[in-house]
């Protein structure tokens, strides 16, 4: 009796162990061993599942090319030796606002700025006097502002003749015509000025300085935000022209405060500089009491 028992138990155990390898697959022969550490199979890894971040669009358009342009080119500066003369001649005009912006740019530079600067002058009240000036001072550079007392002459032709005189009497060194602001349409000093003042260079107020500029209350003279704007674009166009050092005639004497040959169109006729420069047109008209 007791051995039919164990008969019996051994059977079991041989079916229990024949389901539990039927319910397993049979290991494949060919798979390679996991390493150690790895996830059980099934279990895909972290760093697997987690998606790649997208790749960053290429900017196309004008951000592509914003971003393949070249970085502004930093201002353009005045450059000069230390120690240089300027003197600048006019009549009210000089004094409403343009030297007094002037003056400290120059100071910068350590130049000694002279202003000789009267009310109610003319070109022929300069005439005269501009030789003896320039052998006084010794100008590296010469500003003139004059013709704002002209603008309502009646013969503006035979003032040609001062103003071929002042600029004769300069000798050669660099030297600006700087024409007023116009507040009203002259007679035809700006011309006669424009084509008589060779080969100082001409400095169209009326075309290169942004307009209206605030005046004063005379509605005539520039205040001091206007005469601040006016010396800024003067400023800005005499750095542009300013030749400096090394450009020019090889081994030619040159003055620190050279400037550049001017174009055909400056010394022409507003009419015919039309042809090749951008003017702006006649202020308003305001009649008022002399400059």
């Amino acid at each position: 009796m007791g051995r039919e028992i164990r008969v019996r138990w051994a059977l079991v155990g041989v079916a229990a162990a024949g389901i539990a390898c039927s319910a397993a697959p049979p290991p494949d022969p060919s798979a390679a061993p996991a390493p150690a550490g790895s996830p059980p199979p099934g279990v895909a890894s972290a760093a697997a599942a987690a998606p790649e971040p997208p790749a960053p669009a290429a900017p196309s358009g004008a951000a592509a090319e914003a971003q393949d342009a070249e970085p502004p080119a930093a201002p353009q500066e005045l450059t000069v030796p230390p120690n240089t003369a300027v003197l600048h001649i006019g009549d009210s005009f000089a004094l409403a606002g343009f030297a007094q912006a002037l003056r400290p740019r120059m100071e910068a530079l350590r130049v000694r700025y002279a202003v000789k600067a009267e009310t109610s002058s003319y070109t022929v009240t300069w005439a005269s006097r501009m030789e003896l000036l320039v052998a006084n001072y010794q100008p590296d550079l010469v500003i003139i502002s004059l013709g704002a007392n002209e603008v309502e002459n009646v013969n503006p032709p035979a003032h040609a003749g001062a103003v071929r005189r002042i600029v004769k009497a300069i000798g050669g060194r660099p030297c600006v015509w700087v024409s007023p602001p116009l507040w009203r349409k002259d007679t035809g000093i700006i011309d006669v000025i424009r084509t008589n003042s060779a080969p100082c260079r001409f400095f169209d107020s009326d075309a290169l300085v942004p307009g209206p500029i605030p005046r004063k209350k005379d509605k005539i003279h520039p205040n001091a935000e206007g005469g601040a704007r006016w010396a800024e674009a003067f400023w800005s166009w005499l750095t542009a022209e300013h030749q400096p050092a090394g450009e020019g005639e090889p081994g030619a004497k040159r003055s620190p405060w050279a400037l550049r040959p001017p174009p055909p169109e400056e010394h022409r006729s507003r009419a015919e500089a039309a042809d090749g420069t951008s003017q702006r047109g006649d202020p308003v008209s305001a009649r008022g009491a002399g400059i």
